[in-house]
C-alpha cells in the first residue's frame, strides 16, 4: 500500500503522463534548441497572421510531412517570440528533450496504468489531449505521414483529423488549423533531382543530414512561412461538409490542406523547373497543337516534317531557360544597383502579402504603368527578395542578342516578335500554348 501511495504521489493521482507533451519549461533542453534554431527567419508579417486569431480559439499548427525537427522548432521559437507554441504533438513522442523527472514519470506512469488495465495508456482515448488543448495549451499537426496511412486505413488507429473535427463538434470555441511551412532554399523543384536531392533529400523534403549542414552553414537560409488559417468551425458549416459522414470531412480537409500546402509552396518557389528536351516534348507533343500542325501543313502544302522543325526552332527562339543560381548573382547585382541608384525604395507589404495570396489561388499576370527595363528588375527583385518567384518576363525578340539574351532567359524573359499581330501562324501558336 505504500508503494502505491507513493506511486500515486509521484504521478501525481493521474496516470495522464505522455512524451506528445513537450512543456515549454523543459530546462536545459530549451537553451540548447533556442541558440540550435537561432539563426531561422521569422518575418513579422508571418507571425501577424497568428496574432490576429481570437483568444478564445484553439490553435492547431499543421505541417507537411511529419518531422520531429519542425515539432522542435516551432515550439522553441514562437515561444521565443511571445506565440502560441505546440505542447501537444499529435502522434508524436519526444523523449530525450524531456527532462529527466519527466521521462521518469512517463515511464512510472505507463507501467502503472498497463498492470492496471493490461493495456497501454492512450492520449486520446483518455481525453488527455482534448482536455489539454481546452485548457489552453497549442497543438502540432502533420498531415503526410510515412505510417500514418497504414494506421489508420489497416490498424484503425485514431486519425488527429478526425480527432479535431469530433471535438470541434462538441465545444462552442472555434479550432483553427494553422498551415507552417519551413524552407530551406527558394530554389524551385527539378523533375529531374540532382544527386545530391537523392542522397539527402530535396529543399522540399530535406534529409537529417541536409537539415543540419544548412542549419550551421547558412542558416539564414531558413525560413517560415504562415498559410491562411483554416477555421474549423467555418469547414464543418460550409453546405458541402453539412451532412457527410465524419470520415468523408476528415478526408475533405486532408485534401484541401494538401492543396493549401502545395499551392503556397508553389507561391514562393515557382512551378517544378522541367528540363528544356521535357518541356519542349510536352508542348510539341500536346494533343491539340499535333492537330493543328496536321491542319497547318495541309492548307499551307507544306511537309508535316518541315512545319514540325518549325515549331521546333520556334519554341527554342521563344523559351526562357530559367536558372535559379543565376536569380541568386542577378539578386545581389540588383540589390547593389537599387542602394547605389535610389535613396529608398518604398514597399507596401500588405499589398504584396495579398498578391502572395492571390497567387495561391491561380496565375498572375504583373502590368507595370509604364515600359521600363527598371520595373521589371526592380520588381523581380522584390518579389524574390520577399520570398516570391521570380516572374517570367515577356521580352521583344531585340533584347534576345548575345550575351544578354541568355542572361535574360536565366532570368525568366521569353521572347516574342515585335510586331506579334503580323507574325506566322504557326509562331503565333506556339507562342500562345508555351505561354
Amino acid at each position: 500500500m505504500k508503494l502505491i501511495e507513493r506511486i500515486n504521489n509521484i504521478l501525481e493521482g493521474t496516470d495522464n503522463h505522455f512524451s506528445c507533451f513537450f512543456p515549454g519549461n523543459s530546462g536545459l533542453s530549451s537553451s540548447i534548441l533556442k541558440l540550435f534554431f537561432s539563426g531561422v527567419k521569422v518575418r513579422k508579417n508571418q507571425s501577424s497572421t497568428i496574432q490576429e486569431i481570437s483568444e478564445d480559439a484553439i490553435i492547431v499548427y499543421a505541417t507537411k510531412h511529419k518531422s520531429k525537427f519542425d515539432y522542435l522548432f516551432y515550439h522553441t521559437r514562437y515561444k521565443l517570440y511571445g506565440l502560441p507554441y505546440p505542447e501537444i504533438g499529435f502522434d508524436y513522442k519526444v523523449i530525450l528533450w524531456q527532462p529527466v523527472a519527466r521521462i521518469f514519470k512517463i515511464l512510472l506512469a505507463h507501467i502503472d496504468f498497463f498492470f492496471k488495465n493490461m493495456a497501454w495508456p492512450n492520449p486520446y482515448n483518455s481525453g488527455y489531449i482534448k482536455n489539454e488543448l481546452l485548457n489552453g495549451r497549442t497543438g502540432f499537426l502533420s498531415i503526410v505521414e510515412k505510417k500514418g496511412f497504414y494506421r489508420r486505413f489497416v490498424k484503425t488507429k485514431t486519425d488527429p483529423v478526425q480527432y479535431l473535427i469530433e471535438m470541434q463538434k462538441s465545444i462552442d470555441r472555434p479550432i483553427y488549423i494553422v498551415p507552417q511551412l519551413l524552407f530551406f532554399g527558394k530554389n524551385p523543384l527539378r523533375s529531374q533531382p540532382k544527386i545530391i536531392d537523392i542522397l539527402f533529400g530535396s529543399e522540399d523534403k530535406p534529409g537529417k543530414i541536409r537539415r543540419l549542414v544548412t542549419l550551421f552553414t547558412n542558416p539564414g537560409k531558413v525560413f517560415v512561412e504562415t498559410s491562411e488559417p483554416v477555421n474549423l468551425m467555418h469547414f464543418l458549416e460550409n453546405p458541402q461538409n453539412q451532412g457527410q459522414s465524419i470520415e468523408h470531412q476528415s478526408l475533405s480537409l486532408r485534401r484541401n490542406l494538401l492543396v493549401q500546402f502545395n499551392r503556397h509552396r508553389q507561391s514562393i518557389t515557382g512551378p517544378v523547373l522541367k528540363s528544356a528536351e521535357e518541356l519542349k516534348e510536352g508542348i510539341l507533343t500536346n494533343e491539340r497543337f499535333q492537330e493543328f500542325m496536321e491542319g497547318h501543313s495541309k492548307s499551307r502544302h507544306i511537309p508535316l516534317l518541315e512545319v514540325r522543325k518549325n515549331a521546333d526552332s520556334y519554341l527554342d527562339e521563344i523559351a526562357a531557360k530559367y536558372s535559379p543560381r543565376l536569380i541568386k548573382i542577378a539578386e545581389v547585382i540588383v540589390g547593389w544597383f537599387l542602394r547605389t541608384m535610389f535613396e529608398d525604395v518604398v514597399v507596401n507589404t500588405d499589398d504584396l502579402n495579398r498578391i502572395k495570396t492571390m497567387s495561391q489561388k491561380g496565375p498572375l499576370i504583373l502590368i507595370p504603368n509604364h515600359k521600363s527595363h527598371i520595373d521589371y528588375l526592380i520588381l523581380s527583385y522584390l518579389l524574390y527578395h520577399n520570398n516570391m518567384p521570380c516572374p517570367h518576363i515577356a521580352a521583344g525578340k531585340n533584347l534576345s542578342f548575345w550575351p544578354m539574351g541568355p542572361l535574360f532567359r536565366g532570368g525568366g524573359a521569353f521572347f516574342y516578335q515585335a510586331n506579334f499581330q503580323r507574325s506566322r501562324t504557326l509562331f503565333k501558336s506556339v507562342f500562345r500554348i508555351y505561354s
